[in-house]
Parts: structure tokens; sequence; C-alpha cells
């Protein structure tokens, strides 16, 4: 599973988000879980479905620890992470993650906790990828009678999935033009004393990667990206530049595969709603809204809570 080998090498705690926060996510996804959670108010039980390596339950624990609230969080994912690989330079991050209780290797649609036990399940960029026909209504056995599923879910026209289309262009594009294959090709000539040859060959890669139509910023950034990689193993060329340059294409395919996955489950509106009314969850209703960071589209923020009896 490609999400098992990006979490067991990535050091961060989300797949997306600003840098430079601790957690990953921009500042007004802080502040709108802070809400939540004020919101909340004392005793509250959340389970974070779809946790990752726990960006969101992490924070959620932070929160309640800020505000002086009682309460607990749970995370869960489908992938197989390792806990002890989930760590944070931050203390009060660090001491946040020794509260959470994960639990890793765990389906959405088959979920190991007891009925009507959370007061509120969250999720964020995670649950959308579950089989919704199933999860939803595990989702709903483990929800107390008055408690409120809330997601943010990837949108068709956000940055972030305008931002996976641009890499998807990118990489695809090196990979079918056979760019790093040329490379290595490239090393075995300069190991083998073929200079003149491989400056010719050398010339023609670089017409060819030029010849790339680049359309926008963020195409711009994915091309950037790449070739600092590439960069870095050409101009040191020695008897590990071919394994590099393999594995460099390895994890290019890697990363199409986690793009692919991310734009196929930016789901329109009407999508949402057709596959909540499959569900066919009782005494429920959904209500769905745009959510922008720096007055862009960042995602869909769905509500599910009991109907008014």
């Amino acid at each position: 599973m490609h999400w098992d080998h990006y979490w067991d090498l990535t050091k961060a705690l989300s797949s997306f988000g600003d840098a430079n926060t601790a957690l990953g996510y921009p500042e007004e996804v802080l502040k709108f879980w802070g809400e939540i959670v004020l919101e909340k108010g004392e005793d509250a039980v959340y389970l974070d479905l779809a946790t990752g390596k726990g960006a969101l339950a992490i924070w959620l624990q932070c929160l309640l620890e800020r505000k002086n609230l009682s309460g607990s969080v749970y995370g869960c994912d489908l992938a197989n992470i390792d806990e002890l690989k989930i760590t944070s330079d931050v203390d009060e991050i660090n001491s946040a993650i020794n509260k959470v209780k994960f639990q890793f290797n765990t389906s959405l649609e088959n979920l190991p906790y007891p009925n009507e036990y959370f007061d509120i399940l969250v999720s964020q960029f995670g649950f959308e990828y579950s089989n919704w026909s199933h999860s939803l209504n595990e989702a709903r056995r483990v929800l107390n009678k008055d408690g409120e599923i809330i997601l943010m879910m990837h949108h068709p026209d956000s940055v972030i999935t305008n931002d996976c289309k641009s890499g998807l262009k990118i990489l695809n594009w090196m990979l079918e033009n056979n760019i790093l294959n040329e490379l290595e090709s490239l090393v075995t000539l300069k190991l083998q004393g073929h200079i003149e040859l491989f400056q010719t060959r050398n010339k023609e890669v670089i017409q060819k990667i030029q010849s790339l139509n680049i359309s926008n910023d963020e195409e711009k950034l994915w091309f950037a990206d790449i070739m600092s990689k590439v960069s870095k193993i050409m101009l040191n060329i020695d008897q590990t530049s071919k394994t590099e340059l393999n594995s460099l294409q390895n994890a290019l395919r890697q990363q199409i595969e986690r793009l692919l996955d991310q734009t196929s489950v930016a789901f329109s509106e009407d999508e949402i709603y057709e596959k909540f009314e499959a569900a066919k969850l009782k005494n429920m209703k959904m209500s769905i809204a745009t959510f922008n960071v720096n007055n862009e589209l960042f995602c869909w923020q769905i509500k599910i809570s009991p109907k008014e009896m």
C-alpha cells in the first residue's frame, strides 16, 4: 500500500499544508477545529477517522489541554503506521501525541469501538477514501445518539486538487518521456569514460527537458522540485548515481499513485449527497459548505448530525 510507504518515510505529521507550522495545517484550519472544541466543551470523546500520522487528533488533544478541558481523543487509520515514528520537536505536540489513543491497520468499514462511544467523529482529507456505504454506517454506530460527524474533504476545484493535477502532469511527463532512464544511460557513459558522447547526449536530454510546456506556478514548483533532486545526482556522478536515479524513479511512481488517489476522491456536491443518501442513515442530516484559506477554495466542510425530532 503506497500510503504505508509514504507514512513510513515522511517525518511530517500531515500529508499536506503549510510546512512552516509544526502540524502542517494553515492557521484557518487550526482555528476552525479550535472553535469545534470550545463548542463541545467538557468530557467530549473524539475519534479522528483516517488519522494518518495523527495531525488532527494531536491538535484536538492540544486544544483540550490549552483550554483546560477534560476529554479524550482517539485516532484510527488503515495504514500500517509505526507509532514510534509519530514525533515532533515541539514539546506541547509530543505531550499530546502520548495522550492520543491511536489504532492503526484499522478499516473505517469495520471500526473496533463499542456502540455510541464517541461524542464527535472528525476527519481531515481521509474519510473520503473509504467505502461510504459501510463507513458511514459504522461511523453512525460508534457515535452517540446526539453526536456529530465533521469532515473536511477534497474539493474538485480546490487549490489542493489543482496542485495535485499540476504534479501529475509534471511527474507523468518525466516518466512517459523516459527522462530518468536517459539520465541513467548518461551516468554509464560518464563512468565508462565516453566523455564526448556523454556531452552530446547530455545536451540532447537537456533540450528534451526544456521542451516541457509549463503553464502555471504550481507546475513550475513541481518541476523545480524534481530537477533539484536530479541536479544533485548528476552534478556528482559516481558509482551510486544509478541507484539514486532508480530510487527517485520509484519515488515518483509512488507519488503519482498518491496524487491519483487524491484527485479520485475530490467529489462534487452531487456525488457527496448521492453517497450520503445511499448509506441510508436513519434520522441523520447532512450539510455541505466550502472552506477557504487565504480567500482560496481549500476543501468541502461537511457536517452530519441528528435530525430535529
